[in-house]
């Protein structure tokens, strides 16, 4: 259900996370690999490219970019800071995935989908209005939140056609948990495909 296609967004180049998406190629052969940057063409997002100049950060833009990029062509997608472990080969039968961060909160740093999927739709309708919005609650208006987490935590729990993976999946350890960045998740965790470092490339941006 889920093309052969792997995506990430990135606001430049960088030698660590490009090391990690070369490690993400290599891994995923014979799939399309696709890294969206800006300057984007905006012919290319027809459902968003008009709010682009809404974006208060550039980490508001990368979401609606990933989720536009999920709508038309499928695969999934990886923030820059994600090490994968192994392939993600096992995961496309599904319609779509994401997974739960913790108990309160559904990420946008990995998420897979077939092309044309309701759900993601649902999230670029909410990530739309929200910014149309112009509000600067912390929930709804400003920051990543307004067209990621905020939105995914909103939109996917819940749905019977998006299955949300455990923290371990690919969150071996919690963003209030860094020191334990360098431990041997691989080895510990073998349930995990790989593991989002937390490195906010967009913030500030």
């Amino acid at each position: 259900m889920i093309p052969r296609i792997v995506f990430r967004t990135v606001p430049a180049v960088s030698p660590d996370a490009d090391r990690l998406w070369a490690h993400t190629v290599d891994l995923h052969p014979g799939w399309e690999h696709r890294t969206y940057r800006d300057p984007l063409p905006a012919d290319e997002f027809p459902l968003t490219a008009d709010v682009w100049p809404l974006c208060t950060s550039g980490a508001q833009f990368a979401g609606l970019i990933r989720l536009e990029g999920l709508w038309h062509h499928g695969g999934i997608y990886l923030d820059a800071d994600v090490e994968m472990y192994r392939p993600l080969d096992p995961l496309l039968p599904l319609e779509g995935f994401g997974l739960w961060e913790d108990a309160q909160t559904v990420p946008d740093f990995v998420l897979g989908a077939r092309p044309h999927h309701p759900a993601v739709m649902a999230c670029i309708d909410l990530a739309l209005e929200r910014l149309r919005s112009g509000g600067r609650d912390w929930r709804t208006g400003s920051g990543a939140w307004a067209t990621g987490p905020g939105v995914t935590t909103t939109i996917l729990p819940g749905r019977s056609d998006w299955l949300l993976l455990p923290p371990g999946s690919f969150a071996p350890y919690h963003y209030t948990e860094r020191h334990r960045a360098r431990e041997d998740h691989r080895g510990n965790q073998p349930w995990a495909f790989g593991a989002h470092h937390w490195h906010h490339s967009w913030k500030g941006r």
